[in-house]
């Protein structure tokens, strides 16, 4: 994606000096990841022992930290491809993470110190649900259905214990009943999915499983959730019609079912120890499922709670209201949104407080983070808002066409949001102004929408018809802007009626970073066809060019410091830095290998600091006048697409195509 302006105008104006003396060091540190995949039933569980801790699934990555508190967070790294399910032991001690692909692994975790304990490769393609049972020494693994098996493994040694064919092939969950019979060595447990609910028996002392299908009467339905009954003699099944199916686990007979919410019964919650059970729904309803009062179809439209987006997660947590008997918990849902809510309704006729939304975040890939200029205007809740703040404005934008406004404080909250519904989806470039911020997309439009409200302001209509806008920069007079094509063209047009001034073509590939210089009279594009080039707005020509020897560039930064000897770095598919003086053929330096991978985005900072992000999910930091390496952070679990330096520099974000927005205090040391 393009970038906008490679320094924040306030910083290039007059062309700020960066601080004396040479960079001694550099320390990064993550203030705050937010982000967590929200489509993943179950990807969010409070640990038993101290619910004020939580486990998110994150991509590749499981996340813990504290509810409600800024950063402190760990993450479990193990994977290498999206982390499908996971399961909290009893105790709290062990956790289970499974993942799609072609290792299609499940991890087995020390939840107390982090560490991997096992690795179980038996799977392949993909890890449908995980359960333990309620001693913790058994782990149950369900493939998904192109794999079609299900395994017992021992979470002592990490060894199986017995397997078998899947039923029904397409397993949606997994629930163990309480009651472990023959001491302790006979388990019972159930899964549920396509048509089909089967009881499984596994004796773990002669390594055997099996399982026996319950009869669902003519109704067919699809399962999706399944928990027993404190005393396990019942298995409830939720359903895609929002149902729950009651089945007597000894004859594996449907007793009865009743309506519980308008999606599907997606999440299951025991309240008072399984006295009765929260439902969350796929439509984003929690309802109440009382198995000793089966409710009526009004019951059934009365919710608990109404939240945005379908429920992924339910799980209680620890607070003061706990002991008095109203607990609250902690909801996720698939809008990529957590909040907090109580458990139970106050009596008929008192308002409960409504739940609080703790935190949002992307559903999709993140393809760019901007931030805002330092007087831009973000509203009631923006940074100016309040008086002396050091808060800072941060504008992202999800492949799917989320675009949102944050307020960092150091945790992101969000203070705009709105979505671009057209045919082409991803933005492709961010340029964000004092009123408004612009984006370049696919369909090769200019779009302009207003800080505040998110309000579509105006649309420029086919600035580049074939391929898209693929970057964009305003001048510091904000009289014009330019923008650069997928085609490899560079235009510029006048602000105000947004008409186009001048064309420049030279580029033979998609134009990746654009920089208007200081002067207000000259254009730098770097383009993907590996050249460099430096355009007199006035002349309306070509007045300088550059050319990197291997592998396009994907990203091009100009420190104007020193408007005599302006330098530049590009960085891109030859996976090195290239440094460069605007008015020399050559380069003045290479830095090679500074990446493992494709490098996909660089930023600069106003103490000199050169920030890059890579497809090898690392972050690094660059002593820019020497191309020394400061600091390097193995961040995300997808590529990094995106990165971003506050004006004052001690702040950068970074996104990914994890969908994760890290938040990251950078302090230099001279």
């Amino acid at each position: 994606g393009g970038r906008a302006l490679a320094m924040p105008p306030a910083a290039s104006q007059g062309g700020a000096l960066p601080p004396p003396g040479p960079v001694k060091g550099v320390t990064m540190n993550l203030a705050h990841s937010s982000g967590l995949s929200a489509k993943v039933v179950g990807g969010m569980t409070a640990d038993p022992n101290d619910p004020d801790r939580i486990f998110y699934v994150a991509g590749s990555t499981v996340v813990y930290g504290h509810l409600g508190k800024t950063g402190g967070q760990s993450f479990l790294r193990g994977h290498d491809d999206d982390v499908t399910c996971m399961a909290v032991s009893h105790s709290g001690k062990l956790i289970a993470t499974g993942q799609t692909g072609v290792n299609a692994d499940v991890v087995l975790w020390d939840a107390v110190n982090g560490k991997e304990l096992f690795r179980l490769s038996e799977h392949d393609e993909g890890i449908a649900c995980l359960a333990f049972s309620p001693d913790d020494r058994l782990l149950v693994s369900c493939g998904i259905h192109a794999d079609g098996k299900i395994f017992a493994w021992d979470t002592e040694t990490g060894c199986i214990v017995a397997n078998g064919a899947l039923s029904p092939r397409e397993t949606n969950a997994i629930a163990f009943a309480p009651k472990i019979q023959r001491n302790g060595t006979y388990y019972t447990f159930g899964t549920a999915g396509k048509e089909e609910v089967v009881i499984w028996g596994c004796d773990a002392g002669r390594g055997l499983i099996g399982g026996q299908k319950c009869g669902t009467g003519n109704t067919k339905r699809y399962f999706t959730s399944c928990i027993f009954s404190p005393d396990s003699q019942e298995l409830y099944a939720g359903s895609k019609s929002g149902d729950i199916s009651t089945f007597n686990t000894q004859g594996c007979v449907l007793r009865t079912w009743s309506p519980c919410c308008k999606g599907a019964a997606q999440v299951f919650m025991p309240v008072d120890g399984g006295r009765y059970y929260l439902v969350g729904g796929g439509d984003g309803s929690v309802g109440v499922f009382n198995p000793h009062k089966p409710p009526t179809v009004l019951d059934a439209l009365d919710y608990v709670w109404e939240f945005e987006g379908g429920v992924t997660s339910m799980s209680t947590v620890n607070d003061e209201g706990s002991r008095s008997g109203n607990p609250k918990m902690v909801v996720c849902t698939a809008a990529g949104r957590k909040y907090v809510a109580y458990v139970k309704r106050r009596k008929a006729g008192v308002a409960n407080p409504t739940p609080v939304l703790l935190e949002e975040s992307h559903v999709d890939a993140i393809s760019l983070v901007q931030f805002a200029p330092p007087d831009a205007d973000f509203g009631d809740q923006g940074p100016k808002a309040h008086a002396n703040s050091c808060m800072q404005a941060v504008v992202s934008c999800g492949s799917d066409g989320a675009l949102k406004a944050w307020n960092l404080n150091p945790r992101p909250v969000c203070t705009m949001r709105t979505k671009v519904k057209s045919s082409a989806m991803a933005p492709m470039c961010v340029c964000v102004c004092d009123q408004m911020f612009m984006t370049g997309w696919a369909d090769g439009h200019v779009r302009a929408h207003d800080n505040v409200t998110g309000e579509l302001l105006w649309t420029l209509p086919d600035a580049h018809a074939q391929g898209g806008v693929t970057s964009i920069a305003i001048a510091h007079g904000a009289h014009f802007f330019c923008t650069g094509g997928a085609e490899g063209m560079v235009r510029v047009w006048d602000m105000c009626k947004r008409q186009l001034v001048s064309t420049f073509k030279e580029h033979r590939n998609r134009v990746v970073g654009l920089t208007v210089l200081t002067d207000d009279l000259h254009v730098v594009s770097a383009s993907r066809d590996r050249s460099i080039i430096t355009w007199d707005l006035v002349r309306e020509c070509r007045v300088h060019q550059q050319t990197q020897h291997v592998g396009g560039i994907n990203a091009c930064v100009i420190n104007q410091a020193n408007p005599d000897a302006m330098q530049m770095v590009s960085v891109g598919q030859d996976r090195s830095l290239s440094f460069w003086d605007l008015m020399d053929r050559d380069p003045l330096q290479i830095v090679k290998g500074a990446h493992s991978q494709e490098c996909t985005c660089a930023a600069l900072s106003s103490q000199g600091i050169l920030a890059t992000g890579s497809k090898d999910q690392t972050v690094k930091l660059w002593d820019f006048d020497s191309g020394r390496l400061l600091a390097a952070q193995h961040a995300h679990c997808g590529s990094v697409s995106s990165v971003t330096f506050s004006a004052d520099g001690r702040t950068l974000v970074s996104g990914g195509e994890d969908g994760i927005v890290m938040v990251w205090d950078v302090a230099v040391d001279r």
